[in-house]
């Protein structure tokens, strides 16, 4: 079984957000999109920790912004009768499919659709049915009303709206939250049925060595070892008896005994029918109070938690928790567990990381491929070594369209003709650790080489007066002209602003191929496709900079590039404008070493430098606020 479906209203910043889900789902992007917010919607319905049940009960802050200042806008325009305003509630709705015939008994009175392929669970946080909201809104107005009098219409108009709706008052206290089962909206979920779906989090934010601790009851090493039957600790208990005997055996005990009882006799009486002899025992502790003295400890050197690294405590913390869910004995008792896993690279360098990521997939899936049914796993990063050690099939980018935040798994949309193949493949194996960075940011500059990746950035700073990284702007060099590959992922549905460089190639046997691609890509509104008015990249920079100040930086850097015969041209250039032609013949082995000396001048003094008025249009187009 698995969760297959998650739709989220009005929770933080999902307003109406709906993602297809696998029993192992990546989900990447960039801080602060909702990766977070997802795995707590999630904990919502599923979570049986005690700290969960209490954040059911949720706060002002977590409805989605744009419902509240609706809301408080309608209140303030008091042309809308309050019958025809409706106070917002959240909705978490849960698709569940692929169960097995142990499951079906849990889930039977949760099925949702008549081939009984589905069920759905479902957490509402709304208005308690005792709310009067027209007497709220009445209330509210009349409020307003009277602090309007108390200042005067003049002043009181003086007040920006932003404070006026801040003034409005959202009655959380009228809320209340509710699981249902099924598509009757009145059922609530039975508790005995809900208690046997899990959901265990690692949160970004965990304190690896206050949960590796087993005196604390809620840390996670105590609610591993605690998880067992008592009776699985039977044989410890049988060592403690035998404690017991040798307490009373032994030589120091026995003397402290005597003494105690020395010193009674002297300020205490006999009688007959006590005298003063004491004892000490051994007081048989619980199981759970066994359990609170073990301490965890690495390697054969045995070190405390306490004085590992962050790093390996991390490891620790992710591989205690695999190790209790993986465990299929352990999980009978528990009928589904989904687990989230929230940036498992913390505090890990990039190759512990890759490593992690390339065996988590295997917690889940067994030896003949498929995936087990009482586990779901779904993880949250901002790694990409992370990220391309996960299969692309089950990444889900989240990204912003229109101010709404909308879900785009990488390789969702490509068909199965020839052609998509070959793309899905060249992605799988093009998109590495630093291409994948596209994935987190929110503009995209396809380019033709590594000339291009350099100088980008410089350009886009010289025209913007902001970095590229200030813009999140990734440059991807494709190697070539495989731009189609990439574009394509926007064409399906991760809609970011594409930028494409690509050279002209005047004269060539592929001139038109600039042309065609223009054309083709035309029609869509997140790609422009620029081409350089000469055949090449260089040649339009050398062009545009073949006199003034621009030709002080390049003679400059062509002497750096080439220092017997860039400085022989230079000499024999004197006055004269740069000829592209010449220019170019000098560097074309060179596009490299020609990049990078060009960024650094350009690093140290760009006056008078002038960019090519394709690569301009480009930048326009990336920020059209500029």
């Amino acid at each position: 079984m698995y969760v297959s479906q998650l739709e989220v209203i009005n929770y933080r910043n999902f307003k109406n957000f709906t993602v297809k889900l696998k029993p192992v789902t990546q989900i990447i992007g960039e801080n602060n999109i909702g990766k977070s917010n997802f795995l707590d919607s999630l904990g919502l319905i599923f979570s049986q920790e005690v700290s969960f049940f209490k954040r059911r009960m949720l706060e002002v802050s977590d409805f989605n912004y744009e419902t509240i200042l609706k809301l408080k806008k309608e209140i303030l325009d008091t042309s809308i009768e309050p019958k025809d305003i409706s106070y917002p509630k959240i909705t978490i709705k849960a698709t569940l499919k692929d169960w097995n015939l142990k499951q079906e008994a849990v889930i039977t009175d949760w099925m949702s659709n008549s081939e009984f392929t589905e069920a759905t669970l479902t957490y509402t946080f709304a208005p308690i049915s005792s709310f009067d909201t027209i007497e709220e809104i009445t209330l509210q107005r009349q409020f307003l009303k009277d602090y309007e009098n108390e200042l005067g219409s003049e002043e009181f108009n003086k007040i920006p709206e932003s404070e006026i709706l801040n003034l409005i008052n959202f009655p959380i206290s009228k809320y209340y939250y509710r699981i249902h089962g099924g598509n009757q909206n009145e059922s609530v979920a039975n508790a005995y049925h809900l208690n046997q779906l899990k959901f265990e989090l690692l949160d970004a934010l965990r304190d690896a060595k206050s949960e590796l601790s087993a005196s604390r009851n809620n840390g996670l090493l105590f609610r591993v070892l605690n998880a067992n039957e008592e009776t699985e600790y039977q044989d410890l208990k049988k060592q403690l008896v035998g404690l017991q005997r040798a307490i009373e055996g032994n030589v120091a005990i026995s003397g402290i005994k005597t003494r105690i009882s020395e010193q009674l006799d002297k300020i205490s009486l006999s009688t007959e029918t006590s005298n003063n002899v004491v004892d000490l025992i051994f007081s048989l502790p619980n199981v759970s109070d066994l359990l609170r003295k073990l301490s965890l400890i690495y390697n054969d050197n045995p070190i405390k938690i306490e004085r590992n690294g962050t790093g390996r405590n991390n490891l620790l913390f992710i591989s205690l928790m695999l190790s209790f869910i993986e465990n299929p004995e352990r999980m009978q008792s528990t009928f589904f567990r989904i687990v989230g896993l929230e940036e498992p690279e913390a505090h890990l360098h990039a190759n512990l990381q890759n490593h992690l990521a390339s065996n988590l997939e295997g917690l889940i899936k067994k030896e003949d491929g498929t995936y087990r049914k009482d586990i779901q796993l779904i993880l949250t990063s901002h790694s990409n070594h992370i990220t391309t050690k996960i299969d692309f099939e089950n990444t889900v980018v989240l990204h912003y369209k229109n101010g709404i935040v909308q879900p785009h798994y990488i390789l969702e949309g490509f068909g199965t003709t020839a052609e998509e193949k070959r793309q899905v493949n060249y992605l799988k194996k093009y998109l590495d650790s630093e291409n994948v960075n596209l994935f987190y940011s929110r503009r995209l500059a396809l380019v033709e080489g590594i000339s291009e990746k350099l100088l980008f950035p410089i350009f886009y700073k010289i025209q913007t007066g902001e970095t590229i990284d200030q813009s999140a702007t990734a440059v991807v060099n494709v190697n070539g002209l495989a731009f189609k590959n990439f574009i394509q992922i926007i064409v399906n549905g991760f809609h970011t602003r594409c930028l494409v460089l690509t050279d002209s190639d005047i004269g060539t046997q592929t001139e038109h191929r600039a042309q065609e691609l223009k054309d083709k890509y035309d029609a869509v509104d997140e790609v422009d496709v620029q081409i350089s008015e000469l055949s090449t990249f260089e040649k339009d920079l050398i062009d545009c900079n073949k006199s003034g100040n621009g030709k002080k930086i390049l003679c400059k850097v062509v002497q750096l590039v080439r220092p017997n015969s860039g400085k022989k041209y230079v000499e024999e250039l004197g006055t004269s404008d740069i000829d592209v032609e010449g220019y170019f013949a000098l560097i074309e082995g060179y596009k490299s070493e020609f990049a990078l000396q060009l960024s650094l001048s350009l690093t140290e003094d760009h006056s008078g430098f002038t960019l090519p008025k394709y690569i301009e249009d480009g930048i326009k187009f990336l920020d059209p606020l500029m």
